[in-house]
Protein backbone atom coordinates (compact mmCIF):
# COMPACT_ATOMS: atom_id res chain seq x y z
CA UNK A 1 0.00 0.00 0.00
CA UNK A 2 1.29 3.43 -0.89
CA UNK A 3 2.36 5.67 1.97
CA UNK A 4 -0.36 8.09 2.97
CA UNK A 5 0.87 11.67 3.18
CA UNK A 6 -0.60 13.49 6.16
CA UNK A 7 1.55 16.52 6.84
CA UNK A 8 4.04 18.53 4.89
CA UNK A 9 7.12 19.91 6.65
CA UNK A 10 9.80 17.32 7.25
CA UNK A 11 12.15 17.14 10.21
CA UNK A 12 13.41 14.84 12.93
CA UNK A 13 12.74 15.05 16.61
CA UNK A 14 15.98 13.37 17.58
CA UNK A 15 18.16 15.37 20.00
CA UNK A 16 15.53 18.03 20.52
CA UNK A 17 16.48 19.01 24.03
CA UNK A 18 20.22 18.96 23.42
CA UNK A 19 19.80 21.30 20.49
CA UNK A 20 18.12 23.91 22.67
CA UNK A 21 20.17 23.16 25.73
CA UNK A 22 23.38 24.66 24.45
CA UNK A 23 24.71 22.37 21.74
CA UNK A 24 23.62 24.94 19.21
CA UNK A 25 20.09 23.83 18.57
CA UNK A 26 17.24 21.55 19.62
CA UNK A 27 16.29 17.82 18.45
CA UNK A 28 13.61 16.59 16.35
CA UNK A 29 4.57 18.31 7.39
CA UNK A 30 3.86 18.09 2.27
CA UNK A 31 2.87 21.77 2.06
CA UNK A 32 4.25 23.36 5.16
CA UNK A 33 6.69 26.16 4.85
CA UNK A 34 5.95 27.77 1.54
CA UNK A 35 6.90 31.04 3.16
CA UNK A 36 8.53 29.64 6.26
CA UNK A 37 11.60 30.65 8.14
CA UNK A 38 13.01 27.24 7.34
CA UNK A 39 14.33 29.15 4.38
CA UNK A 40 17.83 29.38 3.03
CA UNK A 41 20.30 30.62 5.55
CA UNK A 42 23.29 30.15 3.29
CA UNK A 43 23.79 32.69 0.55
CA UNK A 44 24.12 30.06 -2.18
CA UNK A 45 21.38 27.79 -0.86
CA UNK A 46 18.63 28.87 -3.22
CA UNK A 47 16.67 25.65 -3.69
CA UNK A 48 13.62 25.19 -1.50
CA UNK A 49 12.17 22.44 -3.63
CA UNK A 50 14.49 19.82 -5.04
CA UNK A 51 13.61 17.66 -7.99
CA UNK A 52 13.42 13.99 -7.18
CA UNK A 53 13.22 10.83 -9.23
CA UNK A 54 14.18 10.89 -12.89
CA UNK A 55 13.91 14.69 -13.01
CA UNK A 56 16.90 14.88 -10.72
CA UNK A 57 19.15 13.13 -13.22
CA UNK A 58 20.87 9.78 -12.72
CA UNK A 59 19.37 7.77 -9.88
CA UNK A 60 21.21 5.60 -7.44
CA UNK A 61 21.29 1.85 -7.98
CA UNK A 62 18.15 0.50 -6.31
CA UNK A 63 19.66 -2.98 -6.25
CA UNK A 64 22.96 -1.81 -4.81
CA UNK A 65 22.59 -3.80 -1.61
CA UNK A 66 21.54 -7.01 -3.32
CA UNK A 67 24.52 -6.81 -5.65
CA UNK A 68 27.07 -5.81 -3.00
CA UNK A 69 27.75 -9.18 -1.41
CA UNK A 70 28.40 -9.25 2.33
CA UNK A 71 28.94 -5.70 3.54
CA UNK A 72 29.09 -3.77 6.81
CA UNK A 73 27.52 -0.31 6.92
CA UNK A 74 28.52 1.86 9.86
CA UNK A 75 26.35 4.50 11.51
CA UNK A 76 26.95 6.93 14.38
CA UNK A 77 24.28 8.87 16.26
CA UNK A 78 24.02 10.85 19.48
CA UNK A 79 21.95 10.06 22.53
CA UNK A 80 21.74 7.50 25.29
CA UNK A 81 20.98 3.89 24.40
CA UNK A 82 18.04 2.34 26.26
CA UNK A 83 16.75 -1.22 26.59
CA UNK A 84 15.69 -2.50 23.17
CA UNK A 85 17.08 0.74 21.72
CA UNK A 86 15.81 1.50 18.22
CA UNK A 87 19.08 2.60 16.60
CA UNK A 88 21.49 0.20 18.28
CA UNK A 89 19.31 -2.92 18.65
CA UNK A 90 16.09 -2.90 16.63
CA UNK A 91 17.32 -1.21 13.46
CA UNK A 92 20.35 -3.49 12.87
CA UNK A 93 18.16 -6.55 13.40
CA UNK A 94 15.43 -5.37 11.04
CA UNK A 95 17.96 -4.46 8.36
CA UNK A 96 19.50 -7.93 8.68
CA UNK A 97 16.03 -9.45 8.19
CA UNK A 98 15.50 -7.36 5.05
CA UNK A 99 19.00 -7.88 3.67
CA UNK A 100 20.85 -10.86 5.20
CA UNK A 101 24.07 -9.74 3.50
CA UNK A 102 24.12 -6.42 5.40
CA UNK A 103 25.53 -5.88 8.87
CA UNK A 104 24.58 -2.48 10.25
CA UNK A 105 26.92 -1.41 13.04
CA UNK A 106 25.52 1.51 15.03
CA UNK A 107 27.43 3.54 17.62
CA UNK A 108 25.43 5.78 19.94
CA UNK A 109 27.33 8.37 21.99
CA UNK A 110 26.30 11.06 24.49
CA UNK A 111 25.99 14.41 22.74
CA UNK A 112 29.34 15.93 23.71
CA UNK A 113 31.19 12.69 22.93
CA UNK A 114 29.38 12.45 19.63
CA UNK A 115 30.49 15.91 18.50
CA UNK A 116 34.09 15.25 19.54
CA UNK A 117 34.18 11.84 17.89
CA UNK A 118 32.58 13.11 14.69
CA UNK A 119 35.15 15.90 14.37
CA UNK A 120 38.00 13.44 14.87
CA UNK A 121 36.63 10.89 12.42
CA UNK A 122 35.97 13.46 9.72
CA UNK A 123 39.48 14.87 10.07
CA UNK A 124 41.00 11.40 9.80
CA UNK A 125 38.87 10.34 6.83
CA UNK A 126 37.42 7.45 8.85
CA UNK A 127 33.89 8.74 9.26
CA UNK A 128 31.01 6.24 9.55
CA UNK A 129 28.88 5.78 6.44
CA UNK A 130 25.78 7.36 8.04
CA UNK A 131 25.89 10.14 10.63
CA UNK A 132 23.37 12.21 12.55
CA UNK A 133 23.26 15.85 11.42
CA UNK A 134 21.27 18.94 12.37
CA UNK A 135 19.53 21.29 9.92
CA UNK A 136 20.94 24.62 8.85
CA UNK A 137 23.62 25.92 11.26
CA UNK A 138 22.36 24.14 14.39
CA UNK A 139 25.13 22.60 16.44
CA UNK A 140 28.56 21.19 15.75
CA UNK A 141 27.06 18.69 13.32
CA UNK A 142 25.07 21.22 11.30
CA UNK A 143 24.37 20.03 7.78
CA UNK A 144 25.23 23.41 6.22
CA UNK A 145 28.70 23.47 7.80
CA UNK A 146 29.46 19.83 6.99
CA UNK A 147 28.18 20.18 3.43
CA UNK A 148 30.25 23.32 2.89
CA UNK A 149 33.32 21.33 3.96
CA UNK A 150 32.45 18.63 1.41
CA UNK A 151 31.66 15.88 3.92
CA UNK A 152 28.06 15.09 2.88
CA UNK A 153 26.76 13.24 -0.16
CA UNK A 154 23.81 14.59 -2.18
CA UNK A 155 20.55 12.77 -1.48
CA UNK A 156 18.58 14.35 -4.33
CA UNK A 157 17.83 11.01 -6.00
CA UNK A 158 16.27 9.36 -2.95
CA UNK A 159 12.70 8.21 -3.54
CA UNK A 160 11.22 9.12 -0.16
CA UNK A 161 11.88 12.83 -0.76
CA UNK A 162 8.70 12.92 -2.89
CA UNK A 163 6.80 12.99 0.43
CA UNK A 164 7.91 16.57 1.10
CA UNK A 165 8.02 19.96 -0.52
CA UNK A 166 10.11 22.37 1.54
CA UNK A 167 13.64 21.04 1.96
CA UNK A 168 15.56 24.28 2.36
CA UNK A 169 16.69 23.67 5.95
CA UNK A 170 18.51 20.52 4.83
CA UNK A 171 19.50 21.70 1.34
CA UNK A 172 22.92 23.14 0.58
CA UNK A 173 23.81 24.52 -2.89
CA UNK A 174 20.81 22.73 -4.35
CA UNK A 175 21.60 19.37 -2.76
CA UNK A 176 19.54 17.73 -0.05
CA UNK A 177 22.14 16.52 2.43
CA UNK A 178 20.07 15.31 5.41
CA UNK A 179 17.24 12.77 5.36
CA UNK A 180 14.60 13.59 7.97
CA UNK A 181 11.11 12.34 8.75
CA UNK A 182 9.38 14.20 11.55
CA UNK A 183 8.45 17.59 12.92
CA UNK A 184 9.11 19.17 16.30
CA UNK A 185 6.99 21.97 17.75
CA UNK A 186 7.23 24.70 20.36
CA UNK A 187 3.93 25.62 21.98
CA UNK A 188 1.95 26.31 25.13
CA UNK A 189 0.68 23.38 27.18
CA UNK A 190 -2.39 24.26 29.24
CA UNK A 191 -4.61 22.73 31.89
CA UNK A 192 -8.09 22.66 30.39
CA UNK A 193 -9.69 22.04 33.77
CA UNK A 194 -8.12 25.17 35.31
CA UNK A 195 -9.18 27.20 32.30
CA UNK A 196 -12.80 26.01 32.57
CA UNK A 197 -12.93 26.40 36.36
CA UNK A 198 -11.98 30.04 35.94
CA UNK A 199 -14.41 30.77 33.13
CA UNK A 200 -11.91 30.66 30.27
CA UNK A 201 -13.80 28.81 27.56
CA UNK A 202 -11.47 29.19 24.57
CA UNK A 203 -7.75 29.38 23.97
CA UNK A 204 -6.52 32.95 23.43
CA UNK A 205 -6.44 34.11 19.82
CA UNK A 206 -4.44 37.32 20.35
CA UNK A 207 -1.63 38.45 22.64
CA UNK A 208 -4.03 40.73 24.53
CA UNK A 209 -6.38 37.80 25.09
CA UNK A 210 -3.48 35.77 26.50
CA UNK A 211 -2.64 38.59 28.92
CA UNK A 212 -6.31 38.90 29.90
CA UNK A 213 -6.54 35.16 30.59
CA UNK A 214 -3.37 35.33 32.66
CA UNK A 215 -4.89 38.14 34.74
CA UNK A 216 -8.05 36.12 35.36
CA UNK A 217 -5.99 33.19 36.56
CA UNK A 218 -3.68 35.27 38.74
CA UNK A 219 -6.59 37.15 40.33
CA UNK A 220 -8.14 33.76 41.15
CA UNK A 221 -4.94 32.66 42.92
CA UNK A 222 -3.78 30.38 40.11
CA UNK A 223 -0.22 30.70 38.80
CA UNK A 224 -0.81 31.40 35.10
CA UNK A 225 2.52 30.12 33.68
CA UNK A 226 5.34 28.10 35.23
CA UNK A 227 8.84 28.00 33.70
CA UNK A 228 12.15 26.45 34.75
CA UNK A 229 14.42 29.36 33.88
CA UNK A 230 17.27 28.07 36.03
CA UNK A 231 17.89 25.94 32.93
CA UNK A 232 18.25 29.02 30.78
CA UNK A 233 17.67 27.23 27.47
CA UNK A 234 13.94 27.03 28.29
CA UNK A 235 13.71 30.78 27.65
CA UNK A 236 13.85 29.86 23.98
CA UNK A 237 10.56 27.97 24.32
CA UNK A 238 8.57 31.17 24.65
CA UNK A 239 10.77 33.64 22.80
CA UNK A 240 10.88 31.66 19.56
CA UNK A 241 7.10 31.36 19.49
CA UNK A 242 6.73 35.13 19.79
CA UNK A 243 9.46 35.67 17.18
CA UNK A 244 7.58 33.50 14.68
CA UNK A 245 4.61 35.86 14.98
CA UNK A 246 6.31 39.22 15.31
CA UNK A 247 9.52 38.90 13.23
CA UNK A 248 9.51 36.02 10.75
CA UNK A 249 5.90 36.42 9.60
CA UNK A 250 6.93 39.89 8.40
CA UNK A 251 10.35 38.91 7.04
CA UNK A 252 10.98 35.21 6.44
CA UNK A 253 14.52 36.04 5.31
CA UNK A 254 15.43 37.80 8.56
CA UNK A 255 18.09 35.32 9.66
CA UNK A 256 19.69 35.08 6.25
CA UNK A 257 19.85 38.88 6.18
CA UNK A 258 21.55 38.89 9.58
CA UNK A 259 24.46 37.14 7.90
CA UNK A 260 24.63 39.67 5.07
CA UNK A 261 24.23 42.64 7.42
CA UNK A 262 20.90 43.72 5.92
CA UNK A 263 19.20 43.16 9.27
CA UNK A 264 20.45 43.41 12.85
CA UNK A 265 19.19 42.22 16.21
CA UNK A 266 19.13 45.87 17.19
CA UNK A 267 16.67 46.84 14.44
CA UNK A 268 13.59 48.54 15.83
CA UNK A 269 10.41 46.49 16.11
CA UNK A 270 12.16 43.12 15.82
CA UNK A 271 13.87 41.49 18.80
CA UNK A 272 13.21 44.52 20.99
CA UNK A 273 9.50 43.84 20.51
CA UNK A 274 9.82 40.09 21.13
CA UNK A 275 11.85 40.55 24.31
CA UNK A 276 9.54 43.28 25.61
CA UNK A 277 6.46 41.13 25.04
CA UNK A 278 7.99 38.19 26.87
CA UNK A 279 9.24 40.44 29.67
CA UNK A 280 5.63 41.58 30.22
CA UNK A 281 4.74 38.11 31.45
CA UNK A 282 7.36 38.49 34.20
CA UNK A 283 6.57 42.12 34.96
CA UNK A 284 2.92 41.23 35.60
CA UNK A 285 3.79 38.16 37.65
CA UNK A 286 2.20 35.82 35.15
CA UNK A 287 5.55 34.04 35.26
CA UNK A 288 7.01 34.37 38.75
CA UNK A 289 10.66 35.27 38.15
CA UNK A 290 11.64 34.64 41.77
CA UNK A 291 10.36 31.10 41.34
CA UNK A 292 11.36 30.43 37.73
CA UNK A 293 15.00 31.46 38.21
CA UNK A 294 15.29 28.87 40.95
CA UNK A 295 13.41 26.15 39.08
CA UNK A 296 14.94 23.73 36.62
CA UNK A 297 13.02 22.48 33.60
CA UNK A 298 11.96 19.24 35.30
CA UNK A 299 10.61 21.13 38.33
CA UNK A 300 8.46 23.31 36.08
CA UNK A 301 7.06 20.23 34.35
CA UNK A 302 6.30 18.69 37.75
CA UNK A 303 4.43 21.80 38.90
CA UNK A 304 2.38 21.76 35.72
CA UNK A 305 1.35 18.11 35.98
CA UNK A 306 0.65 18.62 39.69
CA UNK A 307 -1.91 21.26 38.73
CA UNK A 308 -0.02 24.15 40.33
CA UNK A 309 0.06 26.27 37.17
CA UNK A 310 -2.30 26.66 34.24
CA UNK A 311 0.29 26.83 31.44
CA UNK A 312 3.90 26.20 30.51
CA UNK A 313 5.88 26.83 27.32
CA UNK A 314 7.59 23.67 26.08
CA UNK A 315 8.21 21.44 23.09
CA UNK A 316 6.54 18.43 21.54
CA UNK A 317 9.63 16.48 22.60
CA UNK A 318 8.45 16.73 26.23
CA UNK A 319 4.81 15.84 25.60
CA UNK A 320 4.95 12.47 27.37
CA UNK A 321 6.32 14.04 30.56
CA UNK A 322 3.81 16.89 30.38
CA UNK A 323 0.87 14.48 29.93
CA UNK A 324 1.91 12.25 32.81
CA UNK A 325 -0.36 12.07 35.83
CA UNK A 326 0.84 14.10 38.80
CA UNK A 327 -0.59 15.16 42.13
CA UNK A 328 -3.11 17.25 40.21
CA UNK A 329 -4.71 14.11 38.81
CA UNK A 330 -5.20 13.16 35.19
CA UNK A 331 -6.61 16.50 34.04
CA UNK A 332 -7.11 17.19 30.34
CA UNK A 333 -4.24 18.94 28.55
CA UNK A 334 -4.24 21.14 25.49
CA UNK A 335 -1.53 22.71 23.37
CA UNK A 336 -1.64 25.99 21.45
CA UNK A 337 0.88 28.42 19.93
CA UNK A 338 1.47 31.72 21.69
CA UNK A 339 -0.87 34.10 19.83
CA UNK A 340 0.29 37.15 17.94
CA UNK A 341 -0.62 40.77 18.54
CA UNK A 342 -2.58 40.88 15.30
CA UNK A 343 -4.35 37.55 15.70
CA UNK A 344 -2.73 36.21 12.51
CA UNK A 345 -1.24 33.02 13.89
CA UNK A 346 2.16 31.47 13.09
CA UNK A 347 4.03 28.64 14.74
CA UNK A 348 7.61 27.83 15.69
CA UNK A 349 8.57 24.45 14.26
CA UNK A 350 11.92 22.74 14.09
CA UNK A 351 13.34 21.01 11.08
CA UNK A 352 15.39 18.73 13.26
CA UNK A 353 18.14 16.17 13.25
CA UNK A 354 18.30 13.54 10.53
CA UNK A 355 20.70 11.25 8.73
CA UNK A 356 23.45 12.12 6.26
CA UNK A 357 25.76 9.96 4.19
CA UNK A 358 29.49 10.55 4.35
CA UNK A 359 30.68 11.71 0.94
CA UNK A 360 33.69 9.36 1.00
CA UNK A 361 31.70 6.27 1.97
CA UNK A 362 32.26 3.17 -0.15
CA UNK A 363 28.56 2.43 0.11
CA UNK A 364 26.74 5.63 -0.86
CA UNK A 365 24.12 3.89 -3.02
CA UNK A 366 23.64 1.15 -0.43
CA UNK A 367 23.11 3.78 2.30
CA UNK A 368 20.55 5.57 0.15
CA UNK A 369 18.69 2.32 -0.42
CA UNK A 370 18.72 1.60 3.32
CA UNK A 371 17.47 5.08 4.26
CA UNK A 372 14.82 4.97 1.52
CA UNK A 373 13.48 1.71 2.91
CA UNK A 374 13.56 2.99 6.49
CA UNK A 375 11.70 6.22 5.69
CA UNK A 376 9.27 5.19 2.95
CA UNK A 377 6.34 5.37 5.38
CA UNK A 378 4.58 2.38 3.89
CA UNK A 379 2.09 0.34 5.87
CA UNK A 380 3.63 -2.91 7.03
CA UNK A 381 7.22 -1.67 6.83
CA UNK A 382 8.69 -3.06 10.09
CA UNK A 383 11.46 -0.43 10.26
CA UNK A 384 9.02 2.45 9.84
CA UNK A 385 6.67 0.95 12.41
CA UNK A 386 9.48 0.42 14.93
CA UNK A 387 10.67 3.97 14.31
CA UNK A 388 7.22 5.40 15.11
CA UNK A 389 6.86 3.12 18.12
CA UNK A 390 9.79 4.85 19.81
CA UNK A 391 7.42 7.74 20.54
CA UNK A 392 10.22 10.19 19.75
CA UNK A 393 9.03 11.13 16.28
CA UNK A 394 6.08 13.16 15.07
CA UNK A 395 6.02 11.71 11.54
CA UNK A 396 5.44 14.09 8.70
CA UNK A 397 3.86 11.51 6.42
CA UNK A 398 3.17 7.83 6.09
CA UNK A 399 1.09 5.04 7.55
CA UNK A 400 0.35 5.49 11.24
CA UNK A 401 1.27 9.16 11.29
CA UNK A 402 -2.07 10.24 12.72
CA UNK A 403 -2.15 7.60 15.45
CA UNK A 404 1.11 8.36 17.26
CA UNK A 405 1.01 9.15 20.99
CA UNK A 406 -0.20 12.68 21.77
CA UNK A 407 -1.20 13.39 18.18
CA UNK A 408 -4.26 15.21 19.56
CA UNK A 409 -1.94 17.88 20.93
CA UNK A 410 -0.24 18.45 17.60
CA UNK A 411 -3.24 18.80 15.27
CA UNK A 412 -3.68 22.60 15.76
CA UNK A 413 -0.09 23.07 14.65
CA UNK A 414 -0.45 20.76 11.66
CA UNK A 415 -3.09 23.04 10.19
CA UNK A 416 -0.80 26.05 10.54
CA UNK A 417 2.06 24.11 8.94
CA UNK A 418 -0.07 23.11 6.00
CA UNK A 419 -1.07 26.74 5.55
CA UNK A 420 2.59 27.74 5.23
CA UNK A 421 2.67 29.46 8.62
CA UNK A 422 5.62 27.67 10.20
CA UNK A 423 9.13 28.93 10.96
CA UNK A 424 12.34 27.28 12.10
CA UNK A 425 13.67 27.65 15.62
CA UNK A 426 15.90 30.72 15.59
CA UNK A 427 19.04 29.05 16.94
CA UNK A 428 19.13 26.76 13.89
CA UNK A 429 20.14 29.77 11.82
CA UNK A 430 22.46 31.47 14.32
CA UNK A 431 26.08 30.61 15.12
CA UNK A 432 25.97 28.48 18.27
CA UNK A 433 26.36 30.76 21.28
CA UNK A 434 24.15 33.62 20.08
CA UNK A 435 21.17 32.13 21.88
CA UNK A 436 23.25 31.65 25.04
CA UNK A 437 23.97 35.38 25.18
CA UNK A 438 20.26 36.06 24.76
CA UNK A 439 19.42 33.68 27.60
CA UNK A 440 22.05 35.02 29.99
CA UNK A 441 21.11 38.67 29.47
CA UNK A 442 17.38 38.02 29.67
CA UNK A 443 17.92 36.16 32.94
CA UNK A 444 19.84 39.15 34.28
CA UNK A 445 16.97 41.44 33.26
CA UNK A 446 14.19 39.49 34.97
CA UNK A 447 16.51 38.91 37.93
CA UNK A 448 16.61 42.65 38.57
CA UNK A 449 20.26 43.24 37.68
CA UNK A 450 19.54 46.36 35.65
CA UNK A 451 19.91 44.81 32.21
CA UNK A 452 17.64 46.44 29.62
CA UNK A 453 16.09 45.13 26.42
CA UNK A 454 18.54 47.27 24.42
CA UNK A 455 21.44 45.59 26.25
CA UNK A 456 20.15 42.20 25.18
CA UNK A 457 19.72 43.07 21.51
CA UNK A 458 23.15 44.73 21.41
CA UNK A 459 24.68 41.75 23.17
CA UNK A 460 23.10 39.36 20.68
CA UNK A 461 24.36 41.43 17.76
CA UNK A 462 27.89 41.65 19.16
CA UNK A 463 28.02 37.93 19.86
CA UNK A 464 26.59 37.07 16.45
CA UNK A 465 29.22 39.18 14.69
CA UNK A 466 32.04 37.79 16.84
CA UNK A 467 31.01 34.22 16.05
CA UNK A 468 30.72 34.92 12.34
CA UNK A 469 34.26 36.30 12.36
CA UNK A 470 35.68 33.16 13.99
Amino acid sequence: MKAKKVISVISAVACATSMLAGCGGASGAGDTAKSTGATTAAADNEATTVATGSAAGAQYDHEAIENAGDITITMMVSGTATDNDFETEQLPGLIKEKWPNVTLEVTKLPDDNYYTSLKTKLASGECPDIILTQPMYAGSNSCYSLAEAGYLASLNDMDYLSNMNDLSAVTYNGNVVTATSGVSILGTYYNKDLFEQNGIKDIPKTWDELLADCKILKDAGVQPIVMGDKDQYVLQFGLYQIAANEIYSKNAEYDEQLRTGDTKFTDEDTWDKVLTMYKTLYDEGYIDASQSLGYGASQAIQDFIDGKAAMTFDGSFNSSALKAEGAGGNFERGYFPIPSESGEQYTATCLGAGYSIYSESKYIDQCKELLDYWMNGEEGNPVWEAYLATGKVIPAYGAGADSIPNYDLYSPFVSLMNDGKAFHWCNQAWPAGTETTMEELFSEMIGGQGTQVSDITQGMQDKFEDLLDE
